[in-house]
């Protein structure tokens, strides 16, 4: 399985760094960057082919920024994974994919289940379950099944603690989520 994981916003940050959390001093891109780079790992070793790639996608592709969709595209990708931290208020993990009759949906809910599994000491840490966003240029134009997981709300003072703590248990929740999806694929 080819799969293409593209941790948020702008490489470095530059000139989009996403979500920022100032009283920590951490930016969305390096957070996603860290879990996107760990999941590769976890995945590679399972057996999947990965290509992680970070681009600037704040006004959709833009043209002097690598372009992770026709990227993914041109590759053949099995599954695009593109990894996000929230903001806004709240706490938990949730997934997007197109639309609920996106072929995307059963990895998302397995991602989503592997999420939030992974902190059973934190009960303040929600299931903010599978939603559907079809505006997001990386669920609508990718040819292969795209999800995208926002892991935890960086503007959260619980959950940017975990992001900063706990990459790890991030990238193997996605990892497992996204070979729990292989399988099934597998047997049908």
């Amino acid at each position: 399985m080819n799969v293409l994981i593209n941790p948020g916003h702008a490489l470095y940050g530059n000139p989009d760094p996403g979500a920022v959390n100032y009283e920590v001093d951490v930016t969305e891109s390096e957070l996603a960057y860290a879990i996107g780079t760990k999941t590769a790992d976890y995945l590679e070793k399972a057996g999947c082919e990965t290509r992680v790639m970070q681009s600037h996608n704040l006004a959709g592709e833009a043209p002097e920024y690598p372009e992770v969709i026709g990227t993914a595209n041109a590759w053949g990708a099995d599954l695009f994974v593109s990894i996000h931290c929230n903001a806004g208020g709240g706490r938990g993990a949730e997934t997007f994919c197109y639309d609920r009759y996106s072929s995307a949906v059963p990895c998302a809910k397995f991602i989503q289940n592997q999420l939030s599994a992974s902190f059973p000491d934190d009960p303040g840490f929600r299931n903010r379950g599978v939603k559907y966003s079809p505006g997001l240029c990386v669920l609508r134009l990718t040819e292969m099944p795209a999800v995208l997981v926002e892991t935890a709300f960086i503007d959260n003072p619980e959950d940017v603690r975990l992001l900063i703590e706990k990459t790890d248990v991030f990238a193997a929740a996605i990892a497992r989520g996204v070979t729990d999806y292989w399988q099934m694929k597998v047997r049908s």
